[in-house]
Formats: C-alpha cells, sequence, structure tokens
C-alpha cells in the first residue's frame, strides 16, 4: 500500500504544482506560436516595388543597359562605313619639278582606291554588329529575371526574420511570466532550486533567441537594401 503525503508544503504537491504551471504556460506557449504566421506580412505591392526600384539603382542592371547601347553604336557605326572600301587621295605636282624629276604630268592629281576585301567583308560586320545587340538585350532580359527572383527570396527572408523576432519576444514573455512565478513561490520556500535554477536558464536562453532573431533581420535587411540600392524604408 502507497501512501501518499499530501500536506501543504509536501514534495509531491510542490511537483504536481510545478507540472501544472509549466504544463499551463506550455500550451500557451504551444497556441500563440502555431497562431504565428509570415504570410499576413507580405505584401506583394510592396513586393513589385521593391522590384522596380532594384531594376532603377542596381548597378549591374544599368551595366547591361550600357552593354545594349554600345551594342546599338556599333550597329551604326557599321552601317556608317559601308564605303570605308572606297579612299581619296590628291596629289599636286607643280610645272617647276618636272625639269628636276623629268615627270611628265604636272598640277593636280586625284586618285580613287578601292578594297574589295573591306566591300565584301561589310555585310558580315554588320550583321554581327546587330547579333551582338541581340545578344547584350537578351542578357539584359535574363538578368532582369534574375534581379526580380533575388529582391523576391531577400524581401520573404526579411518577412520570416520578422516572424520568427516576434515568436521568440512571445516565447521570452512566456518564459519571464513562469520565472517570476517560480520566483515567488521559490523565496517563499514552495519551489525546489533545481526547478527555479531551470527556468533561470530557458529565460536566458530565450533573451539570447532574441538577441539572434534581431542579428538575423538587421542582416536580411542589408542583404535586401543591396540590391535595392536605397533604405527599405524610403521605398515607397
Amino acid at each position: 500500500m502507497i501512501i501518499i503525503d499530501l500536506h501543504k508544503n509536501s514534495p509531491f504537491l510542490i511537483t504536481l504544482r510545478t507540472c501544472f504551471l509549466l504544463g499551463f504556460f506550455l500550451c500557451l506557449h504551444t497556441q500563440a506560436a502555431a497562431q504565428e504566421s509570415m504570410l499576413p506580412d507580405v505584401s506583394y505591392p510592396l513586393l513589385e516595388k521593391l522590384v522596380f526600384t532594384a531594376r532603377e539603382n542596381y548597378p549591374r542592371v544599368k551595366a547591361n543597359q550600357t552593354r545594349i547601347n554600345v551594342a546599338n553604336l556599333r550597329i551604326q557605326q557599321a552601317q556608317l562605313g559601308w564605303f570605308d572600301f572606297l579612299s581619296f587621295s590628291a596629289f599636286y605636282s607643280p610645272s617647276s619639278t618636272q625639269a628636276i624629276t623629268g615627270g611628265s604630268l604636272t598640277g593636280t592629281q586625284l586618285g580613287f582606291f578601292m578594297n574589295l576585301g573591306v566591300l565584301f567583308q561589310k555585310p558580315n560586320t554588320v550583321k554581327i554588329a546587330r547579333e551582338e545587340s541581340k545578344l547584350a538585350q537578351h542578357t539584359y532580359q535574363e538578368y532582369l529575371l534574375t534581379i526580380e527572383s533575388e529582391v523576391k527570396q531577400r524581401y520573404f527572408r526579411y518577412v520570416q526574420q520578422n516572424a520568427l523576432l516576434r515568436v521568440a519576444h512571445s516565447n521570452s514573455i512566456d518564459v519571464d511570466n513562469i520565472f517570476k512565478v517560480l520566483k515567488i513561490r521559490f523565496e517563499k520556500g514552495e519551489e525546489t532550486f533545481e526547478n527555479f535554477s531551470r527556468v533561470v536558464t530557458q529565460l536566458t536562453e530565450a533573451k539570447q533567441r532574441i538577441v539572434d532573431a534581431e542579428a538575423s533581420l538587421l542582416i536580411t535587411k542589408t542583404s535586401l537594401e543591396e540590391l535595392l540600392g536605397k533604405k527599405l524604408e524610403e521605398v515607397k
């Protein structure tokens, strides 16, 4: 036959109270965590503005735009150079030099020269310039998709870190409430040092998770602002 001492200050009763208390706060925290979601924080209108801002400001986007401009200038240069195969020369021979050189031509002589090799290569030169322009445009369009994907990923990570920070704060509040209750009970001698010490450790860990979550939030925010070329708060 097992006899359980249910005296007011019995260790068994204290353990039951502690377990009930810890279980109660754990249920509250579990319910709050289950209700926590990052999806309501996602703003697709803001996300579109972020993508637009990155396309306007990010240096690599501008670099690809410059490549297109350079390629178009090369097309114009190639088209304007259709008469490069022709060359013109002028030579002036005064009559006073005829006796010295023994030449028979005096005055100004004009000459035109034709380089057939340059003429035959000109169509290919123009075609190559146009293909380079197309390549620059394809590269630009590809990078627009890349920058859009990267902005979205970094924005979602930023929203995620915001949600994780809220969870960390909520957890810290729950543990702090347990700590306050157990501290009063411990000072009254109604709680063991082991249980009180365990809650102190949990409270320290909860506060450390807040610091870690804040650091992660700042890092993801900085990573997103790198693509935007401005502060996140400045995007409207």
